[in-house]
């Protein structure tokens, strides 16, 4: 099987399931991002340096599930949310704690792989969860939104990269990542904003909402969505540069591991929710 053919297949597969998970409603969706949370934490972990046994992945995987499942409960209770967002933070004392007392972790690296596998993977994962809670959302379609979003951060990816393929000149962090050019990132963008907006209009707003998100609205949200998911992006290609890796994992052929596929995810889902909290 070719190489494009394999990158073809593989996506869509994995499309339907992610898609498919959050069509199918909220236990579904948070299985899935509990196996994401799972995978992508032990491909944080492999990024550190460790002695070869996989113990700072336990480590690692277990700090990172047990926020990601506090996050869950919130969901379910909208209540506790304010609560919750006072205790969120004594979760991160749990990796500086097996730390100190552990004599075959390396303090550094146990601490800097938990910290950062709960950030960057656990909580966007959990905020993804919050998209289904109605009095939160103010809507009981909140799933739409979380699609909608995953479809926007597509949208962008594959854009930016058909555009930079294209007429890309400029690079935009060659330090980091030398394939991306300021050129992809524009057109991205802009098919990006166009795509939120034509959507929000004759799809969301039609069949979906009644206004929930104005045409200009979208517009920033669609902005906003490139922005962060780029950084994601970056943030990821650094992580690998640093460890000296190409990919960060082998799950999914053609497209390396689920750090790879989720990377944008990872940063603009809390800036999707975040703002669709504000407006």
């Amino acid at each position: 099987m070719g190489e494009f053919w394999k990158r073809l297949i593989f996506g869509a597969l994995f499309v339907i399931v992610v898609l498919g998970s959050i069509i199918l409603g909220r236990y579904a969706a948070s299985l899935m991002l509990m196996l994401v949370v799972m995978m992508a934490s032990s491909e944080v972990a492999n990024l550190f340096p460790h002695e070869p046994n996989k113990s700072l992945k336990d480590v690692v995987g277990c700090c990172s599930v047990m926020l990601y499942v506090f996050f869950f409960v919130l969901s379910r209770n909208f209540d506790s949310i304010e609560s919750g967002i006072y205790i969120a933070p004594i979760f991160f004392f749990v990796p500086l704690l097996i730390a100190l007392f552990s004599k075959k972790h390396d303090y550094v690296s146990l601490v800097g792989a938990s910290w950062l596998s709960m950030i960057f993977v656990a909580m966007p994962c959990g905020i993804m969860t919050l998209f289904y809670n109605e009095e939160l959302m103010g809507t009981d379609k909140g799933w739409v939104l979380l699609i909608f979003a995953y479809i926007l951060i597509w949208v962008n990816d594959i854009f930016a990269y058909l555009t930079g393929s294209a007429i890309g000149r400029h690079k935009l962090c060659p330090r980091i990542s030398p394939k991306k050019t300021i050129e992809g990132s524009i057109g991205g963008a802009v098919f990006t904003m166009l795509f939120a907006y034509f959507i929000n209009r004759f799809l969301l707003n039609v069949f979906f909402f009644d206004n929930l998100i104005s045409n200009v609205e979208v517009l920033f949200l669609a902005l906003g969505v490139v922005v962060f998911g780029t950084l994601g992006d970056l943030t990821e290609s650094m992580m690998k540069r640093h460890a000296g890796v190409k990919d960060s994992g082998s799950l999914i052929p053609g497209h390396g591991g689920i750090l790879d596929r989720f990377d944008a995810t990872f940063m603009a889902m809390p800036f999707v929710f975040i703002y669709l909290l504000l407006i």
